[in-house]
């Protein structure tokens, strides 16, 4: 199970990253909580998380992000369908050096199309000011 987790991690930031917010949608539940160490959101819906998800892909590409390696640190043995996932997000440079990281507990529901997220809890975002900037950004949408 935790090879099947750290593909699909490793598919949504390809996702991600190629600008297929769409399709990385379909791998959230909502409304979607995510706790940031400083701050929390709730994302009601598709639309609110395809704005989050394209302002975090906007910072990124500016940031010379390239790509994102996911490391799965522990998946829980799932109860009625539901499990956590500790992992940790490594950026890559377009020179192929590690760059800033992230450390999230995804709380998820197994589905046919894989893993569902139902609620993010970041221990270590690399962009802290994320949620500030998605809140400016919502509110003069």
């Amino acid at each position: 199970m935790h090879s099947h987790i750290a593909a699909h991690l490793r598919f949504r930031g390809e996702l991600l990253l190629a600008g297929r917010i769409e399709a990385l949608l379909d791998y959230y539940a909502f409304p979607l909580p995510i706790f940031l160490p400083a701050e929390r959101l709730l994302l009601s819906g598709r639309p609110e998380a395809r704005l989050f998800l394209s302002l975090l892909r906007q910072r990124l590409l500016r940031d010379g992000v390239a790509a994102l390696r996911p490391e799965v640190r522990a998946v829980e043995l799932p109860r009625a369908g539901r499990f956590r996932v500790w992992a940790d997000w490594n950026e890559l440079t377009l020179a192929g050096e590690a760059g800033r990281s992230s450390s999230a507990v995804y709380f998820c529901r197994a589905t046919a199309l894989g893993p569902q997220v139902e609620m993010v809890n970041y221990t270590r975002a690399s962009m802290p000011d994320l949620a500030q900037q998605f809140e400016a950004l919502a509110l003069s949408a």
